[in-house]
């Protein structure tokens, strides 16, 4: 090699080698970033495993321990002795959500309360109110615009045949002896019927008509709980309604479509005629597990919707209500239909990723992936419903809806095809929805240890429900004997829930209902209080670590969460590290590489200049 070459050589490999050495650096400072990251990541980690939130142990066994909410504290229960338990702020105001605070608003009483009581014309206007009847037939609606309607029209008209209580909660004397009244079956549909509103009366109205894609989306949303949905994938043609039937088979006219009819508790329980859900979805893409995701959304809905299982305990708990052994055994019904419609956590997961995949990312048309995630809504169909016809055959629908009284859950067409001129149906029986609910609050009344009842998803032949005789005794409440105070539960309660707003003011604050981790955050950290009724008669205030029955636990849930998201960031991070690692090695070698040949060519160039002294020597 030349002298020359030797030398443009030397300064190549020395540029390659300054290179490889700021790579290197680089890759030095990731690392050092990456660390502090792991650092970050674990200290939030430490910092989750604290993670608390607030349960309400009414019986104080741990293990009944139900997540502390502002309904819970707010609605008249067994759980809080049909007085309600106030949140209040740092002055002593009840803090209302937007729909207490529309009532209170409504009825006049202003936010610095009254100074004092007020009429039994006021306390009235506030009853009604939060029943969503203002002045001169006037609506209170809710920030949505909707009808307020915290209490039914049933408690609204047992509170104002009670006398307002002025004094309750302030201190007042009482000593409640609460009597009861035993009746017979027969006796409790009369009372059924004089006392219980109708689905229209409750306000179901989705209850039948077209179904727009709006409402599908919503259907989507509240099967996935996903804030963004595009809808109207599964909209064209589809319509909802009330089938009303003979017990001895269908007199259906399909081509007239539909019918809605107004359903009461009587009608069901009686069984004369039967009552059967129906939704249809037409010349779609359509999918039995999609007609399910709304059905589910109707007949269960949330806390707070106007669903059918929502209207069917507010009519039980009307009449059978306010006695703790009837609330617990309303509570087990609720729950029990609930289990029928609504799947369990692992199915819902694999129906929310079939309304992902087809409804959010519209690859509904990708023939594979269809054939791929229809398997997870057939899960969710499977558990809450019986396929009884195939949806090829051009009478399913009608099929589908005479089969429903024959079954408990739902029946549907086996519509698992992607075509895009086919139909959907899936119905459910309302008459034996009302039978589950009867016979497992009458399961609970006479002893679960002793139960012979059974209500299976499936044919109804199989089951073994309640069946009523007139002999058979119902409890209810009967007359109140009260010396100062309401001679009813619900009376009571909402009179001393009225004296504290009046006499203490009130704040509005909306997020305390619709968030349950915001409230208990702003009771940990002493920005709201708990206000409970005393055995003097009056209330006071103090931090919820002072409450029996409410208690502080480890958030399992949160912590899970945490960790995780802690495993899946601190993979991320070991792979990026092995990353930098494999390419640093891959530098040091080069690097060391590149120092030998640098040596190596120095020396050349080094001997060459020797050679070329030693010739001019010469």
């Amino acid at each position: 090699m030349g002298l020359s070459a030797s030398q443009a050589r030397l300064l190549t490999i020395t540029a390659r080698k300054a290179d490889c050495e700021f790579q290197s650096m680089q890759l030095s400072h990731q690392k050092i970033a990456l660390s502090r990251d792991m650092e970050n990541i674990s200290t939030a980690y430490q910092e989750a495993l604290n993670q608390t939130k607030l349960v309400y142990d009414y019986y104080g066994t741990g293990t009944s321990q139900m997540d502390l909410t502002y309904d819970l504290l707010m609605k008249p229960s067994l759980y809080n002795d049909y007085y309600p338990k106030l949140i209040t702020d740092s002055q002593n105001r009840v803090v209302l959500d937007a729909r207490y605070a529309a009532a209170a608003r409504a009825a006049g009483i202003p936010a610095e309360g009254l100074n004092g009581t007020s009429s039994s014309e006021i306390r009235d206007a506030f009853i009604r109110a939060l029943a969503g009847e203002g002045d001169n037939g006037s609506k209170v609606v809710d920030k949505n615009g909707n009808k307020l309607d915290i209490i039914s029209e049933t408690t609204k008209n047992i509170i104002l045949n009670t006398t307002y209580n002025n004094g309750i909660s302030l201190g007042a004397s009482y000593s409640a002896t609460s009597s009861t009244q035993n009746i017979t079956y027969t006796e409790l549909l009369e009372k059924i019927d004089a006392y219980t509103s109708s689905t229209d009366d409750y306000g179901l109205e989705q209850f039948g008509g077209n179904v727009t894609s709006d409402v599908w989306g919503d259907a989507a949303q509240f099967l996935t709980n996903t804030e963004e949905r595009n809808g109207g994938y599964y909209t064209p043609d589809t319509t909802t309604w009330i089938y009303k039937g003979p017990t001895n088979g269908s007199m259906m006219n399909m081509s007239s479509g539909g019918n809605s009819y107004a359903v009461s508790l009587g009608d069901l329980l009686r069984d004369d005629e039967q009552y059967t859900y129906v939704i249809q979805a037409d010349e779609g893409y359509c999918h039995p597990a999609c007609d399910a995701a709304f059905l589910q959304k109707i007949i269960i809905g949330g806390e707070y919707d106007k669903s059918f299982l929502n209207w069917m305990t507010d009519q039980f708990s009307s009449i059978l209500g306010g006695i703790n052994q009837n609330d617990l055994a309303l509570q087990y019904a609720y729950n029990n239909v609930y289990d029928l419609i609504y799947p369990n956590e692992d199915i819902q997961q694999a129906a929310e990723k079939y309304i992902d995949d087809n409804i959010k990312s519209e690859k509904h048309n990708d023939m594979g992936h269809y054939t791929k995630h229809n398997r997870a809504g057939r899960q969710n169909l499977d558990y809450i419903g019986t396929s009884v016809a195939n949806c090829y055959d051009s009478c399913e629908t009608k099929y589908v809806t005479d089969k429903a009284d024959e079954y408990i859950g739902c029946t549907f067409s086996a519509c698992y095809h992607h075509d895009s001129g086919s139909t959907a149906t899936i119905a459910v029986n309302l008459n034996n929805l009302a039978k589950v609910f009867l016979t497992s609050y009458v399961e609970y009344i006479q002893g679960l240890d002793v139960s012979t009842y059974s209500y299976n998803i499936g044919k109804i032949e199989n089951a073994n429900l309640y069946d009523p005789k007139d002999s058979d005794i119902f409890t209810i409440n009967g007359k109140s004997d009260i010396n100062s105070g309401s001679d009813n539960l619900l009376a009571r309660f909402y009179d001393a829930l009225f004296n504290q707003i009046c006499v203490s003011g009130w704040v509005e604050n909306d997020e305390v209902s619709e968030n349950k981790a915001y409230l208990q955050e702003l009771m940990k950290n002493g920005s709201v209080y708990i206000s409970s009724i005393n055995n003097d008669g009056f209330y006071y205030m103090d931090n919820y670590s002072t409450d029996v029955y409410i208690a502080e636990i480890a958030d399992t849930e949160a912590i899970a969460k945490a960790e995780a998201k802690y495993n899946s960031e601190k993979a991320k991070i070991e792979n990026k590290e092995n990353t930098i690692d494999m390419k640093m090695k891959n530098l040091d070698t080069e690097i060391s590489s590149l120092t030998t040949e640098y040596d190596t060519t120095k020396s050349i160039i080094t001997k060459a200049i020797e050679k070329s002294f030693k010739r001019y020597e010469a």
